[in-house]
């Protein structure tokens, strides 16, 4: 499941329309009766306000893109194509002091669809490279925007799912050491977390009783060999596993924060054949304490 924001856990969908006035008190614009917020908190590109037509800077254009995108498109998609739809829309056919607008017109493909030959203004969101290091980020102050760049920099050792921000945070507190995930305990639940662990159900539970801790097992995945000698997990399983190193390294943070397999290649029922041979192994042992 694709990562969420805040915004669009919190947002309320509306269906009164937006409405449009320019006096000379200034351009005002309104969801229903309020006025329509800016979104400074998503992209802060025209602290100033709104404006339209083609007259209209690009800057306001793209802020009022911004406001009548956000809420029925999500942040994500506000972001990244706040230019187009001020070039298209707010500009081209937003024309009169004052206008009207149900939310389904501008999300109509005759609207959005970006058209050959027309100089869009340039999308001003900032860049994942251009983003500072995470521990330099105020995240409870930026921007969606600045959100959204900093997931996309940090996107091998991020999270992917639930709460964007919330995973950021949960990053910083692992670098921090404030979080360790290599003490959770291992369930069938938390395995059928991991992104691209797709494995049977009888292989999820074989897992669950061969290992404590998640650190155990990601180091076992990571830095072990061999998958396939642990009873119970076929060879195309262990290619699975394999595969699910990457959701491994999200799930810890980065690579270095997946503990090192200890200097056994194999497990007590990998080297036995199982749980049979476990009890076999034991068998032999009392008999020679009886002896």
């Amino acid at each position: 499941m694709p990562a969420k924001t805040d915004y669009s856990r919190k947002i309320k969908w509306k269906t009164e329309p937006y409405r449009g006035e320019r006096s000379i008190g200034g351009n005002f614009v309104y969801s229903g009766e309020n006025l329509l917020d800016k979104h400074l908190f998503v992209h802060r590109v025209a602290p100033g306000g709104f404006d339209w037509g083609p007259n209209a800077s690009d800057e306001k254009a793209c802020q009022l893109a911004i406001a009548l995108l956000a809420p029925y498109k999500g942040v994500d998609y506000a972001v990244e194509h706040h230019h187009l739809f001020a070039e298209n829309f707010v500009r081209r056919e937003l024309t009169e002091d004052t206008w009207e607008i149900k939310r389904s017109d501008f999300r109509s493909p005759d609207y959005v669809r970006a058209i050959d030959g027309r100089d869009y203004p340039a999308n001003t969101a900032p860049s994942p490279e251009a983003m500072p290091a995470l521990e330099d980020v105020d995240l409870d102050t930026i921007t969606y925007a600045e959100e959204i760049a900093l997931a996309e920099k940090f996107d091998e050792v991020l999270w992917p799912s639930g709460n964007r921000r919330d995973n950021l945070r949960r990053l910083l507190a692992i670098w921090n050491g404030e979080e360790d995930p290599s003490t959770a305990s291992v369930s069938s639940s938390t395995l059928y977390r991991v992104p691209g662990l797709s494995i049977p159900s009888n292989a999820r539970s074989t897992l669950v009783r061969e290992f404590d801790t998640m650190g155990d097992f990601a180091g076992w995945i990571c830095f072990g060999r061999h998958h396939d000698r642990l009873n119970g997990i076929s060879k195309a399983t262990a290619k699975k596993l394999t595969a699910a190193r990457p959701g491994l390294v999200q799930y810890f943070g980065g690579e270095e924060y997946i503990p090192e397999h200890e200097g056994r290649e194999m497990t007590l029922s990998e080297a036995t054949g199982g749980e049979s041979a476990q009890q076999t192994f034991r068998s032999a042992l009392a008999d020679g304490d009886d002896a």
